[in-house]
């Protein structure tokens, strides 16, 4: 091993390229924040459909109900002069900076002259960084709700998890397959339930119909009662370059009493402290859609 001639300075250098890695992801949260925000704006500015089409990649997915590509979906929507409006009160990023995801309130008035909302809700978004450095929605997905109260004002930006040096990639994809087979069994036990068993702290649900739940506490108040016995089938997804975020997204069937009900979800993972949790979890029925 060749000797160190000066460890401090190679310390200090290791540590500034540490920071200026952890700078770097800071930057790209925030420039996905701001970018989701000009999003929000073009669509009050130029309508529904052409935002959209600026801001999806060619090959996004959107729920209406079920998956389908988002960008063949707008080229043919009349938005009617309707006016929607959102903003992120939530965003995360992965740590190789490429996979994001935003989520918050949307509202729809008729029109820009008939401001007074009609309809509420949340959206769930994956965001992906494209060649030139900009960034794409590549899934949109949202829920329904009543009107909400009051919101955070700002929008809370979650750093990357910390992950441990030296990540095996092939151990951490092996562990994510495992993790996901643990939670495919435990839904049709009760889907609630078994949410709840692969549930990150800082956990968000989406529902139809529903105001999300945020954090495990809120989660598990939501969950709890569902009892019904899930069997979910996933169709797609994808996972960030360092292999520390992912998400799924399929169809999925419950047995609720003598009632079987189906639609679709989307669920998005995280790596913590070596273990994968679920950071979102989203799931529509069929016949509610936007």
């Amino acid at each position: 091993m060749p000797t160190l001639s000066n460890p401090g300075k190679v310390v200090t250098a290791l540590f500034f390229s540490i920071a200026a890695a952890f700078g770097a992801e800071e930057v790209a949260l925030r420039s996905l924040v701001e970018t989701e925000k000009n999003f929000a704006a073009t669509s009050v500015e130029r309508g529904i459909r052409e935002s959209f089409l600026q801001f999806f990649a060619d090959d996004s997915i959107i729920f209406a109900p079920e998956p389908k590509n988002g960008k063949r979906f707008y080229t043919d929507y009349q938005d009617k002069g309707r006016k929607l409006s959102w903003r992120p009160i939530f965003a995360t990023i992965a740590r190789s900076g490429e996979l994001g995801v935003t989520t918050g309130p949307w509202e729809l008035a008729k029109s820009k002259a008939e401001p007074a909302p009609i309809a509420f809700g949340d959206f769930l978004s994956i965001w992906r960084k494209q060649s030139d450095g900009s960034w794409k929605v590549i899934v949109d997905v949202g829920v329904d709700h009543e009107r909400p109260g009051d919101l955070p004002a700002e929008t809370k930006l979650q750093p990357p998890a910390e992950l441990p040096a030296n990540v095996d990639f092939d151990l951490a994809r092996a562990a994510l397959e495992k993790a996901e087979k643990i939670l495919a069994e435990a839904v049709k036990e009760g889907a609630g339930k078994g949410i709840l068993t692969a549930a990150s702290d800082d956990i968000r649900v989406l529902r139809q119909n529903s105001f999300p739940a945020v954090g495990r506490d809120a989660a598990s108040a939501m969950l709890s009662s569902d009892n019904g016995k899930m069997t979910r089938e996933n169709s797609g997804g994808g996972v960030s370059v360092a292999c520390d975020l992912v998400y799924r997204y399929g169809s999925y069937s419950a047995e609720r009493g003598n009632a079987t009900e189906r639609g679709y979800y989307l669920t998005i993972w995280r790596m913590e402290n070596g273990d994968w949790k679920i950071i979102v979890d989203l799931q529509k029925k069929a016949a509610d859609h936007q």
